[in-house]
């Protein structure tokens, strides 16, 4: 049997430090906002170079098929005039910085990288035109379809909405959430038994968020108030119940951003982006927390922050307000996500604090790798890791079909100032034909933003958390947080990354991360910062549109 993959992308962004690639280059440190980095080509070769964020899926994969590219086309004479074969530079560095690009010179032919403004880098006439690229079927490598066709309808409609033309392939896609040891949560008997108590994986299990027996969700807790005794539980056996970076706790936004989407359910949802339905759970709340439903909205653009009200960002916030931050002891904050990782990695394996979760991205497994390594050198056996099913609030909402953000905006692209257009436009197509698609997963355990399969062969080959990605996939709604919206779109600091989730007002400071407010303000409620919300953006349509 064959698994589908469907994906999209996400965001993030800092520092500097420059890898060499595959073939015979060299790079003098620098970058793209901290100098030129200056790659060394033979002469006797057609070559690009190829810019890449290197950050938690590395360069490994980039650079497995620019080798493969390279042997394929040792004897091509056709991609410049005198020279035969090709050769494709890496150069991976912090540096390459998606959020700054549309603002700064591109001097690399092709990037693939996180945090890209898709339309204003367009309009800035920075990204070449690859229509061409997607629309060609992929006969040449064995396939007849085009890359076009791999992808999500949304995202097709998303990346053609200026004139038609395609300027970017979506790349990575990731899912926040809480990744949970499952050793450990055996070990310590941390799942829910059928009968209420706690047990091994061995026992009876509890039938989990999906209410069906016999699943991989099975003794996971269902409701926010399971989770919340599931606290009590990790607590009690002398456990951190999870850990997260301070220098990256917008993950934690953004797993209740992903929260907040499963509540509304993918109909709903998806108003956030169309502005254009009804809403069916808009409601008030007083300043004691008494909570009036609203009756049904029709959304337009015109009354688009109506959306502020809907009932699952209360629920969210509650969440995150009584239950992540019921005590200090529920969470380890580590400086950064490294260390984070490490920590978690290491817990309950190398004599250290043993630690139940952490809150991550899908690439954390793979950023970790060095982490995991180091254990085994040191004659550790790492543990298995797999997403956490996301709790429901009610128990009348158990059997709901979970709805999932794949969160991103990042893409791979060719400059419009591409050295060598017809080289570069080649080795996109090259690298995105089911084989190298497949490739990326295996080697990074992540998804790409395309429809692709993996046979039974390569899936068993994926660790227990990758795994688990392509269950979600399989067995949720997964929403694509893009819009078709031009207001949207030409408003990128409003809408983008989970602004529109979380930002409020509140006696004149603005927030945007839930967590951090609860976590560090005095005085704080869930009704406060809901209210705040709907103020907050009722005031700023009212100045845009």
């Amino acid at each position: 049997m064959k698994k589908k993959i469907i994906a999209l992308v996400l965001a993030l962004a800092l520092m500097l430090t420059v890898l060499a690639g595959c073939g015979n280059i060299g790079v003098v440190e620098g970058g793209e906002n901290g100098g030129e980095n200056v790659v060394v080509s033979d002469p006797s070769k057609a070559s690009i170079t190829v810019a890449t964020w290197d950050g938690g899926l590395g360069s490994k994969w980039l650079e497995d098929a620019a080798a493969l590219f390279e042997e394929k086309y040792k004897d091509a004479t056709n991609f410049e005039e005198g020279k035969t074969g090709v050769e494709v530079n890496i150069v991976a560095s912090r540096s390459f910085d998606g959020s700054a690009m549309a603002f700064t010179p591109l001097t690399h032919d092709i990037y693939f990288v996180e945090a890209v403004d898709y339309f204003a880098m367009i309009n800035n006439r920075q990204l070449a035109d690859i229509t061409d690229v997607m629309t060609t079927p992929l006969t040449a490598y064995g396939e007849e379809g085009t890359i076009a066709d791999k992808l999500n309808p949304t995202l097709n409609a998303y990346l053609t909405n200026i004139d038609g033309s395609y300027y970017a392939i979506p790349f990575y896609e990731t899912y926040y959430s809480f990744a949970y040891d499952l050793d450990l949560w055996d070990a310590k008997s941390f799942y829910i038994a059928a009968n209420g108590g706690w047990t091994n994986v061995s026992g009876d299990l509890s039938a989990g968020p999906d209410g069906a027996a016999g699943t991989s969700d099975d003794g996971m807790p269902a409701t926010y108030a399971e989770f919340a005794k599931l606290i009590t539980r990790i607590l009690d056996s002398d456990v951190t119940p999870f850990v997260t970076a301070g220098n990256a706790q917008d993950y934690v936004a953004n797993y209740l951003y992903q929260l907040w989407a499963d509540y509304e359910g993918a109909e709903q949802m998806l108003l956030n982006y169309t502005f254009d339905g009804t809403a069916t759970d808009l409601i008030d709340v007083a300043a004691d927390g008494t909570v009036t439903e609203l009756p049904d909205t029709q959304i337009t653009i015109d009354n688009g922050y109506m959306l502020q009200k809907q009932a699952g960002r209360y629920a969210v916030l509650q969440f995150c307000e009584d239950i992540l931050l019921s005590s200090d002891s529920n969470y380890k904050i580590i400086d950064t996500h490294v260390n984070a990782q490490k920590s978690f990695v290491r817990g309950g394996i190398a004599n250290d604090q043993p630690i139940a979760m952490i809150v991550e991205g899908s690439w954390w497994e793979n950023e970790a790798k060095e982490a995991l390594k180091d254990l085994e050198d040191g004659g550790y056996e790492r543990h298995n890791y797999a997403v956490m099913p996301m709790p429901h609030v009610t128990e009348e909402q158990i059997g709901q079909t979970p709805t999932w953000l794949a969160m991103s905006n990042s893409y791979g692209f060719v400059a419009s100032n591409c050295d060598n257009m017809a080289l570069a436009k080649e080795f996109m197509m090259f690298l995105h034909t089911d084989a190298n698609l497949c490739a990326f997963t295996q080697e990074v355990n992540m998804t790409r933003a395309l429809n692709y399969e993996l046979s039974e062969e390569q899936i068993a080959g994926l660790s227990t958390y990758c795994k688990s990605i392509l269950e979600l996939k399989e067995t949720s709604n997964v929403i694509y947080p893009v819009s078709l919206v031009d207001e949207v779109n030409n408003n990128n600091i409003m809408f983008g990354a989970y602004t529109w989730a979380w930002q409020t007002n509140i006696n004149g400071y603005e927030f945007k991360n839930p967590w951090l407010y609860f976590k560090d303000e005095a005085d704080t409620s869930a009704e406060k910062y809901f209210n705040g919300q709907y103020e907050n953006f009722k005031t700023k349509w009212s100045a845009i549109f």
